[in-house]
């Protein structure tokens, strides 16, 4: 399902001097160096340099900015994932850019920042249903992506036992937990070298 478009403000008016993007990027800049407790709307309009009524106008408080920072991202991934699709190359090197799209984005954003574990509980706490809408239809193009490489002929099925579901299961999983070894923070190279040993294993499971 995908994630829906985050409703601004009653009322307020689209173009003209107003900058709901600069607002979105100034919060999600914001939220990763200081945390979201405490980022102020005032701090947001200074950053976005635009006034803070601007930012009332189209946001009716920082959780709304929040959540738009979410759709943003939302967007990013699906748009990194289409060109990972349409990318040459190997079908190990297309899962990885697959897997670099949404998890590589995270680590970027965020694996520096001490207020992490913040930011995933307010996650938790705003938009639980929009993260979990967003997993799942991250997961199914997991899905469609070996599927379509199995009607290709590229890969074989999954091993005995396993369904592709599954196998994108574990995939995201232990992606996820890369993410957070404290071993990889702040080296986006040594993470990207783990998401493609991921991809390895997974295309290795399924080849003919």
């Amino acid at each position: 399902m995908a994630v829906k478009k985050v409703q601004k403000k009653k009322g307020a008016r689209e173009g003209g001097s107003t900058k709901p993007n600069a607002i979105v990027l100034a919060g999600l800049k914001l939220f990763a160096q200081y945390g979201y407790r405490k980022t102020s709307m005032d701090d947001i309009a200074n950053a976005a340099q635009v006034a803070k009524r601007t930012v009332y106008l189209h946001f009716e408080n920082k959780a709304a900015v929040f959540l738009a920072i979410l759709e943003y991202l939302s967007d990013q991934v699906r748009q990194r994932c289409a060109v990972a699709e349409g990318a040459g190359g190997t079908p190990v090197d297309r899962l990885t850019g697959l897997l670099d799209a949404y998890f590589g984005m995270a680590f970027e954003l965020f694996s520096r920042s001490e207020h992490m574990p913040e930011l995933e509980e307010t996650f938790s706490t705003l938009a639980r249903s929009r993260i979990g809408d967003l997993n799942t239809e991250y997961e199914d193009r997991l899905a469609r992506f070996l599927r379509s490489l199995q009607k290709t002929g590229e890969i074989g099925g999954p091993p005995q036992g396993l369904t592709v579901e599954q196998i994108v299961h574990i995939l995201v999983r232990t992606a996820e937990g890369a993410k957070h070894d404290p071993d990889l923070q702040g080296d986006r190279k040594g993470f990207e070298r783990r998401l493609r040993e991921l991809a390895i294993l997974a295309i290795a499971a399924m080849n003919k």
